[in-house]
């Protein structure tokens, strides 16, 4: 299912500006927003869901505006994960993921045999079954992650675009996050768009990576086309090392160049 960017421009009454932003996501893609903080990432991802409208371009997913889907078309099309996302009550991961079938729901609103299997069946897939009867507020935020996950999954969508998954995760539950990603992307051809900080990651994980830069699309590609010396300097500044990791053969970011001057005493 073909998401596409064509012209796109939107504006906050702060002065913020993202400005004429052209991609094409195909069927089965796997790409990266990546960019430094306020460069636009997240305004793109609200511009694609439709919570944002275009002031200017369009945004089509299978040719047909965004905006001219009804709610619970889209949501049958894509999901959408916030960066954000709070649970004031302790509901039960079970029941967190049934709310992913509302899409689906028929007119009683109960779940059906066929929503029972499609729950028992993303549980499986992102490895939530063991907590399933927890309430997601005794979670870590590795297992919540897992469980909103699970929750688009469970709209069976063709898209979805996530705002920063890994933030807030060690390490370790970074990589099965994004190695659930990856899976979900490989064996089910669910097109993933996804904003990341970590360049490294985004490197090692996205087929494509977009690069923001204050409201502005700098460049867009494989990640080595796009994860440079030349165009990491130029938006993140020098002090930022840009080399192949000769294990992957991907382009890996770290910290580098002037180190503070000694003071020549002990500290």
């Amino acid at each position: 299912m073909d998401l596409q960017l064509d012209n796109v421009s939107f504006s906050y009454r702060d002065g913020f500006r993202l400005e004429k932003i052209s991609l094409e996501i195909p069927s089965g893609s796997f790409l990266g927003l990546i960019g430094p903080n306020g460069s636009g990432k997240s305004t793109l991802i609200r511009l694609m869901s439709g919570e944002l409208k275009p002031e200017e371009g369009k945004v089509l997913l299978e040719n047909r505006p965004v905006g001219s889907f009804s709610p619970i078309e889209l949501a049958r099309r894509m999901a959408v994960i916030s960066a954000e996302q709070y649970f004031d009550f302790p509901f039960l991961v079970r029941d967190v993921i049934a709310m992913g079938r509302f899409p689906h729901a028929r007119r009683t609103q109960r779940l059906q045999s066929g929503d029972e299997a499609v729950i028992e069946e993303v549980l499986r897939l992102t490895e939530a079954a063991p907590f399933a009867d927890r309430p997601i507020s005794h979670l870590s935020s590795g297992e919540r992650q897992r469980v909103l996950i699970a929750r688009a999954l469970a709209q069976e969508p063709a898209v979805m675009l996530l705002d920063e998954p890994d933030a807030h995760l060690d390490i370790h539950h970074q990589l099965n996050v994004f190695r659930l990603l990856r899976r979900l992307n490989a064996e089910r051809g669910i097109s993933v768009v996804l904003v990341l900080h970590d360049l490294t990651a985004a490197a090692a994980f996205c087929r494509r990576l977009a690069l923001l830069d204050r409201g502005v699309l700098i460049t867009h590609g494989d990640p080595g086309e796009v994860i440079t010396p030349e165009v990491i300097h130029r938006v993140y500044g020098p002090d930022i090392m840009v080399y192949l990791n000769p294990v992957t053969d991907k382009p890996t970011v770290a910290l580098g160049g002037q180190t503070e001057p000694s003071t020549g005493g002990n500290q």
